[in-house]
C-alpha cells in the first residue's frame, strides 16, 4: 500500500511493474495477493463485499486499490474475509491472480530406468533380513 501523501503519482504503477519484472526475470508463473478494498467502507451498510467487488470487477464501481490492480492484468478469484484490520474495507480483501505471460516452464530431463541385471545378487540379499532383539 502506498502511503497516503504519495498516493496519484505512479507510485503504485511503479511498484507493481517492479514486481512483474521480478517475476519474469525469476520465470515465476505468476503472483498471487490479497487486495483491499479501500473505498468499500464507504457503500458497506448498503451493499455486501461480494456485491460490492462484483460491481469493481464488471466496471460499474470504482474502487481506488482494486481497480487499479485489475487494470495492471490482475484476476478476481475470490473474497477473503479478516484479512485485515483496516476499517475502510471492513476487513475485508480481493484474491487476486497475475500470470505471467512470459513464463516457460523448465524443460524436463525423461530418466529411462535400466533393467535389474539378473544374476548379480544373490536371492537372499533381496530381502530386508528380520531383525530380532533390536
Amino acid at each position: 500500500m502506498v502511503h497516503p501523501d504519495y498516493r496519484s503519482q505512479g507510485v503504485g504503477g511503479q511498484l507493481i511493474e517492479a514486481r512483474y519484472n521480478l517475476i519474469r526475470a525469476l520465470n515465476l508463473r505468476g503472483l498471487v495477493a490479497g487486495s483491499l478494498i479501500v473505498d468499500y467502507g464507504k457503500v458497506a451498510d448498503q451493499i455486501s463485499a461480494e456485491q460490492y467487488v462484483r460491481e469493481v470487477v464488471a466496471g460499474l464501481r470504482f474502487d481506488s486499490n482494486l481497480s487499479k490492480q485489475l487494470r495492471k492484468g490482475f484476476k478476481f478469484y475470490g473474497l477473503i474475509p479478516n484479512y485485515t484490520i483496516d476499517v475502510n474495507s471492513r476487513g475485508w480483501a480481493a484474491e487476486i491472480v497475475w500470470v505471467n505471460p512470459d513464463y516457460r516452464p523448465a524443460r524436463r530431463i525423461h530418466v529411462i530406468p535400466t533393467p535389474r541385471r539378473a544374476g548379480l545378487l544373490p536371492r537372499s540379499l533381496g530381502r530386508a533380513p528380520l531383525l530380532h532383539g533390536i
